[in-house]
């Protein structure tokens, strides 16, 4: 029989007794170790004999007694302990539970009761011991998944959460269980900033394991989000559903990987198709606003044809427009990167963007470490992203510009910009088209600005989180260079224009440039006061041809001259010598259509005139 092979044994104080239940044990076909009657011989023995069971007496010699001599035999040899005692008491029993003994005896003891009671508590220790091994394996299996697991019973209370869950959540395994998985687990849908609602219902019913919502993001306690995919199954036991198991992992990297990697397939096709559209257009075009030109030419004042010819003339020109967009969008623009010092760069930016809307808030990390851009390039796609923000932005709300260290964990070598504002034009749909050229000078800044950021080895995007509209900018460290490294300087002298059309601009860049002189381009005036702002070299001369809807057209003079004292301003309403507007500050008044060399005459003597008067311009 199986219960000859078990070994038992006595730990009694009553040597009578003791005897007595070795005869009652023998007889019943176990084999007995040595008795003991006190706790330190007890362990002893045990140590040595490996019994099945002990048949333990509450009180027994010495000072420690039977319940505390109990659960040093749980915690050093995990042997199950059947209590034998003459007291039933509610203090004792309350001791005795708390030691997880597996049942107690009696005195005086029945023989009936004797063989049960020891069969009983082996097989239920038997069992509560491959319970454990069960659940140690579950555990150890779990803790080496590399993604959160949490397991919940049928009330939705945790009962398991692996490390990677705590990293992810935030909470320690000890004050997550028995919470509410919702309260550890909190999922939001990244479009709209809403709660997920409880998950659980829905995979009970469905009786099978779901994928998690789309486009989920999950908040930890320190409510920092990232975004998350992952499945819940039921929980089985004997057949019924007793619970869930939850599996989800971080995908922050992944997805911000994707969006970059869509977002330069379409940049780069939209590229090719710019440079494809202007390589078959531009000359056919070209003719066409020569033509129609033509066309007027010869026809009388009076003539019927006339307002077709008009209407063809415009239709060329808005064509024309169109193209020189498509090839300043395709020009790569040049960028050379050098260790910068974001705080020095953003100091600047604050100054100037204040002026404009003293909503603006900067916040700088305290430890700044260099980042590799191209400063100059890096500031403009800062402006174009601002004054996108001024125009989209809820009304007496702050635009928030902050610099931290990436909160992807594997960006961990990257800096990150990020500009923040609430808004109630914009949405998703919206912005993930938001860099992508219009043919209209809105979005047109936030197309080249994508491209700079590019081209210097950085990363762009924008998104949505509940009304809060964020343009994320993310650079490289440099850790080879001490972290007061200056950004390079920009020294030389600049003239600034102020053009919507990008082919004026583009002309008038290369002509410039041509000749040695850096231009300042500004499809607005807003975008001049801001460069003019934050160019450090000398600006001894704006050309200024902004639309007639331009907010700042009529105190561009003014604030200009405020920034740059000394600077020349030449408010053009058309590129006619005679047609500045007053406040403007003339060179020479000839009645003729202007041409860049006109424009490079203007220069010349600005740089003249500054170099005779050089504090006067210094900024």
């Amino acid at each position: 029989m199986e219960s000859i092979e078990r070994k038992i044994m006595i730990v009694e104080d009553e040597g009578l007794i003791a005897a007595d239940l070795r005869g009652r044990l023998e007889k019943a076909g176990y084999t007995v170790a040595p008795i003991a009657d006190t706790s330190s011989e007890a362990l002893r023995i045990i140590g040595e004999a490996s019994p099945d069971l002990v048949l333990m007496d509450i009180r027994i010699r010495g000072d420690v007694d039977g319940i505390q001599t109990a659960e040093k035999v749980r915690q050093q040899f995990d042997v199950p302990v059947v209590y034998l005692t003459a007291y039933e008491d509610a203090v004792t029993l309350e001791r005795a539970s708390q030691t997880q003994a597996f049942g107690y005896i009696k005195k005086p003891i029945a023989a009936a009761s004797l063989k049960g009671s020891i069969e009983m508590a082996i097989a239920k220790h038997r069992q509560e011991r491959y319970l454990r091994e069960q659940k140690e394996w579950f555990i150890a299996s779990f803790a080496a998944v590399p993604h959160g697991v949490m397991v919940t019973d049928g009330a939705g209370r945790i009962c398991y959460l692996n490390p990677a869950g705590q990293e992810l959540t935030g909470w320690e395994i000890e004050t997550a269980l028995g919470q509410p998985y919702g309260k550890v687990l909190r999922f939001f849908h990244k479009s709209s900033g809403l709660r997920v609602e409880d998950l659980i219902p829905a995979a009970i019913l469905q009786a099978q394991a779901m994928a998690l919502p789309q486009d989920l993001i999950l908040r930890d306690r320190d409510n920092r989000g990232y975004a998350v995919e992952g499945s819940i199954a039921p929980r089985w036991r004997e057949g019924r559903i007793d619970g869930t198991v939850l599996v989800f992992k971080d995908v922050t990297c992944q997805r911000f990987e994707e969006e970059q990697a869509t977002q330069d397939e379409k940049q780069n096709a939209l590229v090719r198709m710019a440079e494809g559209v202007t390589r078959h257009l531009d000359l056919e075009i070209g003719a066409m606003v020569d033509e129609s030109a033509r066309l007027l030419d010869g026809l009388a004042f009076d003539s019927t044809l006339r307002d077709s010819a008009e209407a063809l003339e415009r239709a060329a020109l808005d064509a024309f427009a169109v193209t020189c967009r498509l090839q300043t969008f395709a020009r790569t623009p040049e960028i050379k990167a050098d260790p910068v010092n974001l705080n020095e760069v953003l100091g600047r930016l604050e100054a100037a963007w204040k002026r404009l809307l003293p909503t603006f808030t900067l916040q700088v990390d305290r430890n700044p470490v260099p980042v590799q851009a191209d400063a100059w390039q890096l500031t403009r796609a800062l402006v174009s992203i601002l004054l996108h923000a001024s125009t989209s932005m809820q009304p007496a709300t702050k635009v928030k510009l902050e610099v931290s260290e990436a909160e992807i964990e594997e960006m961990c070598d990257w800096i990150r910009i990020r500009v923040a504002y609430s808004t109630a034009s914009e949405d998703e749909t919206s912005l993930s088209h938001v860099f992508e050229p219009s043919w209209s000078a809105d979005t047109e800044g936030l197309a080249l600005a994508y491209r700079r950021i590019r081209e210097m080895g950085g990363f762009m995007r924008a998104g949505l989180d509940d009304e809060t509209v964020h343009f994320e900018i993310h650079l490289p460290r440099v850790r080879t260079v001490a972290v007061g490294a200056a950004i390079r300087e920009q020294q030389n002298a600049a003239i600034l224009l102020i053009e919507p059309n990008p082919e004026v601009r583009r002309v008038l860049h290369k002509h410039f440039e041509q000749h040695g002189y850096n231009l300042l381009e500004a499809d607005s005036c807003g975008e001049a006061l801001l460069l003019a702002h934050l160019y450090e070299g000398p600006v001894p001369l704006a050309i200024a041809h902004p639309e007639i809807g331009d907010w700042a057209r009529s105190e561009v003079t003014s604030t200009l001259a405020s920034i740059k004292p000394g600077i020349r301003v030449r408010l053009l309403a058309g590129y006619w010598e005679d047609a500045g507007l007053p406040g403007s500050q003339e060179f020479e008044n000839t009645g003729r259509y202007l041409t860049k060399w006109d424009l490079l005459e203007w220069a010349n003597r600005a740089i003249v005139s500054a170099r005779a008067t050089p504090a006067a311009i210094a900024g």
